[in-house]
This record gives C-alpha cells, sequence and structure tokens, in this order.
C-alpha cells in the first residue's frame, strides 16, 4: 500500500506507512526541465548524479570568483560571523509565571547526553561550517550517524557543499535516494571507477524523527544525510543563493577585472614626466654650417647631450622654480614656433580611471548580499563611498542580527531534529545568542550579550 504526500513542489512517497523523499516532482502535472546528468560509480553500483551547473562546476566558479573579490569575500565572512553572533547556546523556553517568555540560559553539564553529544560532535565547530555553506550555497549537507539499535543519533558531522551531488531522481519512486561526495567535482572529470567518491543515503527534511528511526531501522541505514537549506523558489536540485545574482548578471566580473587592469596599466605604462620636443632647426641655427659636416654619431652625441641638459634642470630639486631659455622660429607663415617645447603628458593613473566603476561594482555587490557598506568599511582611495558613522554601524549591525533569525531557524533544524530524535527535554532548545553594540556611556565595553 503506497501513496504519495506533497509539501509544495516536494513529493514524499509513503511505502507500507514508511517514507522517505528528497524529490522534486512538479504539482501540476508537468514535468520539469531534466539536469544535466553525470553517470558515477561507486564501489558495485553505478549511479547518475544531477550536475551542479551545465558542467558540474558552479560552486568552484563561485568559489574563484569571490575569492578574487575583497568586497564579496569580506562580506561573507562579515555574514557568517553575524550569523554565528556569539555562539551556539542552550536555553530554557518555559514561560515565567505570567506566561511570557522568559528564556534562560542552561547549564549544559547538567545534561550529560546532551553535553556528550556536543562534545563528540564538536558542535560549535560543526555550526560554523554548516553556516559557512548555507551563507556560500543556501545548503548544508549534514550527515548524521545513529547508533547501532537506531535509537540515538550519536554523533552528526558536516560535509562540504561544494563537494556533494545529488543522484537523480528514481522514476520508479520519484525520489533522491542518495547523495554522493568527492573533492573531485568540478575540478576534474572522475573517472567510473574512481576511489574517490563516496554515497550516502539521503533522507528527506520533512520526514519527523519517528518516521526517520522507522525507515532506517527497516533499511538498516546507520547514517544518512538530511539536508538543510533556504525555501527554494523555482530550483530543482540544487537552491540558488540571492546574493549570485551578482555572478549572474556580470557585476563580479566587473569588480574583479578593474584591478587586473589596473595592475597592467602599473606594470606596462611608461612613467614619464615630461616631453621634450626640440625642432631640427634648433640644431642648425647653434652650429650653424658645421651641423651638416657632423657625422651621424657626432649630431646624435650632441642631441643626447642637450636632453642630459634638460633633465638635469627639470628633475632635480635645486632647480625647482628655475627657467630654461628657447629660441623661437618663424614659419613659412611668419607664425612664431618654439624650436624646445616641455610638456606632460596625460596621466592616466593620477586620475583615479575606473575607480568609480570598481564602487559602483562593490556597491552591487554588498547590496546582493544584504550588507550595509558602512559595516566593512567600504569605500575606495579616491572614491565617493565613505565608512560610515557609528551610529550607522550600529544600527546596522542590529538590523542584520535581527534579520539573521530565519536564517538561524534553518540552521537549527539540525539540532531540533536530534533533540526529537534522541528525544531531549523538550523545555530546552539551542539558539545563537547576539552580540548588541552599544555606546560606550550605556556599557564600559561597548558590547553586550542577548539571548534570541
Amino acid at each position: 500500500m503506497s501513496s504519495t504526500k506533497f509539501f509544495g513542489n516536494i513529493a514524499v512517497s509513503e511505502h507500507k506507512g514508511i517514507g522517505i523523499a528528497y524529490t522534486f516532482k512538479n504539482t501540476s502535472g508537468s514535468s520539469l526541465e531534466a539536469p544535466t546528468t553525470l553517470n558515477i560509480q561507486v564501489k558495485d553500483k553505478k549511479g547518475r548524479i544531477a550536475s551542479w551547473g551545465p558542467n558540474n562546476d558552479y560552486p568552484q566558479k563561485i568559489l574563484k570568483a569571490i575569492k578574487s573579490s575583497g568586497s564579496g569575500s569580506s562580506a561573507l565572512r562579515f555574514l557568517r560571523k553575524a550569523h554565528y553572533g556569539s555562539g551556539i547556546i542552550l536555553v530554557n523556553n518555559t514561560p515565567d509565571e505570567n506566561g511570557k517568555k522568559a528564556p534562560k540560559l542552561v547549564d549544559i553539564l547538567k545534561y550529560p547526553e546532551i553535553n556528550t553529544f556536543f562534545k563528540t560532535s564538536q558542535v560549535p565547530r560543526f555550526f560554523k561550517e554548516i553556516i559557512a555553506d548555507m551563507e556560500w550555497f543556501s545548503i548544508g549537507f549534514p550527515e548524521y550517524i545513529l547508533s547501532n539499535n537506531f535509537k540515538t543519533i550519536n554523533r552528526v558531522k558536516r560535509h562540504q557543499a561544494a563537494w556533494c551531488r545529488f543522484e537523480i531522481m528514481n522514476e520508479e519512486n520519484g525520489l533522491v535516494e542518495n547523495v554522493y561526495i568527492s573533492e573531485k567535482f568540478g575540478k576534474e572529470s572522475v573517472s567510473e571507477d574512481s576511489p574517490f567518491v563516496s554515497k550516502v543515503p539521503l533522507i528527506d527534511s520533512y520526514w519527523s524523527p519517528e518516521e526517520v528511526r522507522a525507515y532506517c531501522q527497516a533499511n538498516k541505514i546507520y547514517k544518512f544525510i538530511r539536508p538543510v537549506f533556504y525555501p527554494l523558489i523555482d530550483e530543482a536540485y540544487y537552491p540558488q543563493a540571492e546574493w549570485h545574482s551578482v555572478v549572474n548578471n556580470g557585476w563580479l566580473d566587473v569588480a574583479n577585472s578593474i584591478p587586473e587592469y589596473k595592475k597592467a596599466m602599473f606594470e606596462n605604462q611608461a612613467a614619464i614626466k615630461y616631453m621634450v620636443e626640440v625642432d631640427e632647426r634648433y640644431f642648425e641655427q647653434i652650429y650653424g654650417n658645421s651641423w651638416k659636416d657632423y657625422t651621424v654619431e657626432e649630431r646624435q652625441k650632441i642631441r643626447q647631450d642637450l636632453i642630459d641638459g634638460i633633465n638635469e634642470g627639470l628633475v632635480t630639486t635645486k632647480n625647482a622654480g628655475k627657467s630654461i631659455q628657447s629660441m623661437m622660429f618663424a614659419d613659412e607663415k611668419g607664425v612664431q614656433t618654439s624650436a624646445l617645447k616641455i610638456s606632460s603628458p596625460d596621466d592616466k593613473l593620477k586620475d583615479g580611471v575606473y575607480l568609480p566603476e570598481a564602487e559602483a561594482a562593490n556597491s552591487e555587490i554588498l547590496f546582493a548580499m544584504g550588507v550595509d557598506p558602512s559595516l566593512i568599511g567600504a569605500g575606495i582611495p579616491g572614491g565617493k563611498l565613505g565608512a560610515g558613522s557609528g551610529s550607522d554601524k550600529n544600527a546596522a549591525f542590529n538590523i542584520l542580527q535581527a534579520l539573521k533569525k530565519t536564517d538561524r531557524e534553518t540552521v537549527l533544524e539540525i539540532y531540533d531534529f536530534v533533540a526529537g530524535y534522541n528525544q531531549w527535554d523538550e523545555t530546552i532548545s539551542a539558539n545563537f545568542e547576539n552580540t548588541v553594540l552599544t555606546t560606550l556611556d550605556k556599557n564600559p565595553t561597548g558590547t553586550q550579550n542577548a539571548t534570541i
């Protein structure tokens, strides 16, 4: 006896009261566009994976592009730190006598089972890693490892999102059943007999702990991946972070190309301070008929001696303010022209060429990432984008912390699932502690911690 339940575009198939799914059926009845697929071999079973990008290298392209962008890298680092706040804490959410919220910090040492799990899984480090994946790619791949009797989750660990690929949906049951993991994905072709690929069963994120336990016990699954991700909009297998728009529309390329262009200008442009032009008639007037009798080498030496003398009069500080004498000639129209002209060529570097474009590109990157420029001291030499005042930073930081609530709820689904599976105290929940910036007149340290 089987049935299918739909959650938006997610179809969960159940068989004899047990179900598993991470599927992407269109509930309107029309099929989604088939993704590019790659064949992969793991041990004795050959499968197909959904390519992440046309060449299965989308995460690697994002990483390469951002690592060349100062503003992008800085903004992502800031988002990760703001997301994590002052760290993960346990809170007792029992309301006070008036029925109002009164969260209180919990001493984890009073709960040996939770404390052991935190130590075994290195929970603070684990969440920092998952948060990094969420900020970069809007998806995380935590792996849960069960006890031999399936009663508890003993450990949770993170797989790097850039190394993970979903198996193509099984057309027979409409399920995505496995995740393939390899550091080679996106960097080189993975042969069908590659030892660098592993496979882990996939379980749907909508399943309750009880359903997961029953399924794992029935199918002898001792470890599985249960993804966490920000809401899918129109994607099939892999979400696309909203800030990736600056990669798709070219602003990130603009920001990255300007430093390369400026560097090339510095390396290849000759540093010419003065342009000296000498009329040939100058030598004829100075040396008279003898000029025609000089050899080519003698004329060249005379010209060089003149230039050396002019350089000596122009470039040394002791000659600052001195004047240079030059004769005038009348051309065939009687117009007086100088025999010696000294000018300064146009220096593109001193004019800050392309800095306005760099400012615009960096602004677009920060806007897409939702980071107020004042938070990272955004601004460029010669640009108009300032670093912001202290009050601007304070307000922007506190607003960003408040907006991180939904992102943190998504990440904390991992703790909630483990707590439900292991049947920990339901009055205790995990939270991230905020750092709230204050003024020194209110707090000598300038900061205070606040429980979310």
